[in-house]
């Protein structure tokens, strides 16, 4: 057991004596291993290529007349739209007022109407219809377009026994400063009657 203690000594002094060696007592150690590097490695960085891709550039010349020739193109559509508008509005008949209508192979039959435009080309209306020592009262709709009038009339009254209720389709034109044109009369969707009319403003 005391060989064991004496070896053990012996080997803790022989590791001490490798680590670090003093000269004198007092003295501080200086390690026997060697100091390791601790100097950053220098990065290898290539400089980046600025160089732009070669393109062939547009003279300024040129894309001031492109952008003028779109402009104009632009400014020649609108005007032209606002032209053509303008024109629509100028030629298209006033058909607003009271109208009377007059079928022209029944003369017992006519059409009393107060028309007013909504919204640009739409017509509404009511009126009433004289036939067969009757009067009905009626509404109509329709459109105008340049020189055409169309409209339907419609009862609008309940329906009684022995009593036309009709619709009457009418495509009128304004030619040689008269409204004329033609009715179609149906009935429950079957044509019942047609022929030709005359309207005249109040």
């Amino acid at each position: 057991m005391r060989l064991m203690s004496i070896l053990s000594s012996a080997l803790l002094l022989s590791c001490l004596s490798i680590q670090a060696h003093a000269v004198e007592p007092g003295d501080i150690a200086i390690p026997s291993m060697s100091v390791p590097n601790m100097d950053m490695p220098t990065p290898l960085i290539s400089s980046p290529n600025m160089d732009m891709p070669k393109t062939k550039p547009v003279p300024l010349a040129k894309q001031a007349n492109s952008n003028k020739t779109l402009n104009q193109t632009v400014n020649m559509s609108a005007n032209q739209t606002r032209s053509t508008l303008e024109q629509k509005e100028a030629t298209t008949m006033d058909v607003s007022g009271k109208w009377s209508i007059r079928f022209d192979d029944r003369a017992d039959r006519s059409l009393d109407l107060t028309l007013w435009v909504s919204g640009g080309t739409i017509i509404m209306g009511y009126g009433t219809l004289t036939g067969e020592g009757a009067k009905k009262s009626v509404t109509a709709s329709g459109s105008v377009t340049g020189d055409e009038l169309h409209l339907t009339t419609k009862s609008a009254t309940p329906e009684y026994a022995n009593q036309e209720n009709g619709q009457y389709d009418l495509d009128l034109f304004w030619v040689n400063n008269t409204l004329s044109g033609t009715y179609i009369l149906r009935s429950e969707g079957e044509l019942v009657d047609e022929g030709n009319v005359t309207a005249v403003k109040h």
